[in-house]
């Protein structure tokens, strides 16, 4: 997610919001972050638009600047283009920063069973049909594509670059830069398919082959519908036994920093066939972004002293779990994060150098058996300034 001042909303707004938690942050000249606290969202009775027809994007562009301080230097070629020879970052990065949680055991899923279906209308529902009987094909199965879908983190810079960040390694690779005309982007999700979409500060969206970065193409989604602009988004899986899956998000209303009070946004969902937007219950986020899960579970990060990790109910927005991540902050920078192999993986631009992310591993599974879930930064500065994350529901979303 980008910063609100890069969102074209010009705004130097540096307070936070009323009696309720709330959070002040600097809004930056490039990037900025989100801030929340978990509620539980209502349950009112979703609103549907038509959508209309969009116009054509502004084109744009900017650079990616970058550097490296502190211990960790990224060393980089340059991708010659797009479609060219792409480019891998060792980031040579040793474990920082440990903090624990203090939380143990995993939440478990509660939805691996529950259909999005009963969301009615306004955010639809994907097919629940595991195959496909004209064909005898499995529907929604994953595809077997040159740029692979399961052993990595797609990430997005704030100039519109498309990288992978591969957590075995905590090494990044560049794919290339976006030909869609727009630059500043502000979140994406991935879908099972091997299509980023992409959305810019205007509200656009756009699909991305991630084998084919020249590819860009308008799905026909229209900005603005319910009044909703910008949004942290993500594809989740109906349930475990139903792996098709659609977006999800988080909103932001565009006006200044992004915080954190009771019932600050809306939780959206997004219908795959008609792109019609609907809001399904209300957040304690103003700006947040989501990440999904192959077996259908769906997460928020976002807020401040600390960040938090909140698990939504998909039907509703209603908090299942909360988890505050001691010792990491958004500091109103650029952020994003992924779920992968069971667990986190959170960037930050948490000391605002517009040039350099932070990347934060949870254990969430407790993979190491101690007991905590442990919350470590595995690389202090990235090649680049994160705005988005997607993972797409075929990655495996069991420890590995």
């Amino acid at each position: 997610m980008t910063s609100p001042s890069r969102v074209l909303f010009a705004v130097s707004l540096l307070a936070a919001c009323g009696d309720p938690p709330v959070t002040s942050a600097s809004a930056s000249a490039e990037d900025s972050a989100s801030e929340s606290a978990p509620s539980t969202a209502s349950t009112n009775e979703p609103e549907t638009t038509t959508p209309t027809t969009t116009g054509s994007p502004t084109a744009g562009s900017a650079t990616d600047g970058m550097t490296s301080d502190g211990t960790t230097s990224p060393v980089t070629t340059t991708a010659e283009s797009s479609t060219g020879p792409q480019t891998t970052v060792d980031t040579s990065t040793t474990t920082q920063d440990t903090t624990s949680t203090g939380t143990t055991a995993p939440v478990d899923t509660g939805d691996d069973t529950t259909s999005t279906g009963d969301d009615t209308d306004t955010s639809g529902s994907s097919s629940t049909t595991s195959d496909d009987t004209t064909t005898g094909s499995a529907v929604c199965e994953c595809p077997d594509l040159e740029v692979p879908l399961d052993d990595g983190i797609f990430v997005l810079s704030g100039d519109a670059e498309l990288w992978k960040f591969f957590p075995e390694t905590n090494q990044f690779e560049m794919l290339g830069s976006l030909s869609c005309g727009m630059a500043n982007t502000f979140s994406m999700a991935v879908d099972r398919l091997g299509f980023a979409w992409v959305q810019f500060t205007g509200g656009d969206l756009r699909k991305v082959n991630v084998g084919d970065l020249t590819q860009c193409d308008d799905p026909g989604f229209n900005p603005g519908q319910l009044g909703v602009g910008n949004f942290g988004m993500a594809f989740v899986s109906n349930s475990a036994i139903d792996p098709c899956d659609r977006i999800y998000g988080n909103t932001y209303d565009g006006l200044g920093p992004f915080s954190e009070f009771p019932n600050a946004g809306d939780f959206v969902g997004i219908d795959p066939e008609s792109l019609i937007l609907g809001k399904l219950g209300k957040t304690n986020f103003n700006g947040a972004e989501v990440t999904g899960t192959g077996d259908g579970r769906a997460f928020v990060f976002g807020g401040a002293n600390p960040a938090k990790l909140v698990q939504l109910d998909k039907t509703n927005g209603s908090v299942q779990e909360s988890m505050a991540l001691d010792g990491l902050e958004i500091n109103n920078g650029a952020f994003a994060f992924a779920f992968f192999a069971g667990d986190f993986y959170f960037f930050t631009d948490s000391n605002n150098d517009f040039v350099a992310s932070e990347v934060t591993h949870l254990d969430y599974d407790d993979s190491d058996m101690n007991g905590v879930q442990d919350l470590t930064q595995v690389v202090a500065n990235a090649p680049l300034v994160i705005v988005g994350a997607g993972v797409s529901t075929c990655a495996p979303y069991m420890p590995q």
